[in-house]
């Protein structure tokens, strides 16, 4: 086989077999901390602290931060608002969900919650 026929066929087999990628499952959660993932990105946490709640240029890591806050830290900050951070009080979503958020950003710092689509455990 010449060199030229070789390499055609290698690069038509990685292309056809390369291009097949498994679709990644979601990560199974309980409810309470799914719940917090929805409302997370449903109030538009991310705007500020990014997708996957590690920050940006000029707003707090939560994954790092919730390390240094227990639940009534965090609830205290989210409601009241804190430096830049506006206060969520007035939000009833926000101030019925606080616990959900917190279960679900304390295992994206813990680890035990993977950056990424979530799903109710089975």
């Amino acid at each position: 086989m010449n060199k030229v026929k070789l390499a055609s066929t290698l690069l038509g087999a990685t292309l056809m077999f390369g291009a097949v990628v498994p679709f990644a499952s979601a990560a199974a959660v309980s409810e309470t901390i799914f719940n917090g993932a929805k409302l997370y990105k449903r109030e538009r946490c991310e705007t500020c602290h990014g997708a996957t709640a590690e920050g940006g240029p000029a707003f707090p890591n939560l994954v790092t931060g919730l390390k240094n806050l227990n639940q009534e830290q965090f609830k205290a900050v989210v409601l009241n608002g804190r430096g830049n951070m506006p206060a969520f009080s007035g939000n009833k979503k926000v101030a019925d969900g606080i616990d959900s958020l917190y279960a679900y950003l304390k295992g994206r710092s813990d680890g035990t919650v993977p950056a990424g689509d979530l799903e109710v455990a089975k």
